[in-house]
């Protein structure tokens, strides 16, 4: 199966769904509606989502989680 490349706050929570994400986060449904206003995740949920993600063949740049990004050398391990 191909993984789904998102790129934004909003592809994220499209894809995994806000009712999932208040479940896997233990987030009520304002704090949804505050990632996607900021346009930035929590930095303390990258894990949590980052294995989301994996589980339903997706990933997003950690820099929606203000994670510092990788050099291009160590990114292209991941790809």
């Amino acid at each position: 199966m191909k993984i789904r490349d998102l790129t934004t706050v909003e592809e994220v929570v499209e894809a995994i769904g806000r009712d999932r994400l208040r479940d896997i986060t233990d987030r009520e449904s304002p704090h949804v509606s505050n990632w996607l206003a900021a346009g930035f995740f929590p930095p303390t949920l990258y894990e949590i989502m980052r294995l989301e993600l994996i589980r339903i063949d997706a990933r997003a740049p950690s820099s929606l989680w203000r994670q510092e990004q990788p050099p291009k050398e160590l990114r292209a391990l991941a790809a």
